[in-house]
């Protein structure tokens, strides 16, 4: 069972891989990172509540049913259904100001609300 400490460290690990390249040319695999960080977080809150989800599935109840989770559901799913289009339904066309606001708003609204809670 992955601590609250490691959840953090592969969120931060995953942000600083977005931050390393070009989005334009890979905005699929930044889509893809700002899922995944945002996942590391929620795990991270979830681990201290001593809750380990084993599957998307679960995780999506976890954010639909925890009362601390409950308010970032929208942003986390605006996260997970762009990740999954990057993935399984290219080419789509990511812009920069979409990426640009997956990160400054999205991710940015679970990072702020659980590093207070974290």
């Amino acid at each position: 069972m992955p601590s609250k400490d490691a959840h953090l460290n592969q969120a931060r690990h995953n942000f600083a891989f977005f931050q390393s390249f070009d989005k334009t040319l890979y905005p699929d695999w930044a889509v893809t990172l700002l899922f995944y960080t945002a996942l590391h977080y929620v795990d991270a809150f979830l681990a201290t509540k001593l809750m380990i989800p084993g599957s998307h599935v679960e995780r999506d109840k976890c954010l639909r049913t925890v009362s601390q989770l409950k308010p970032l559901y929208n942003d986390y799913c605006h996260l997970k259904n762009s990740s999954h289009n990057a993935r399984y339904a290219p080419p789509t066309a990511f812009t920069p100001q979409y990426i640009s606001n997956l990160e400054t708003r999205h991710l940015a609204n679970i990072r702020v609300s659980l590093q207070a809670v974290l």
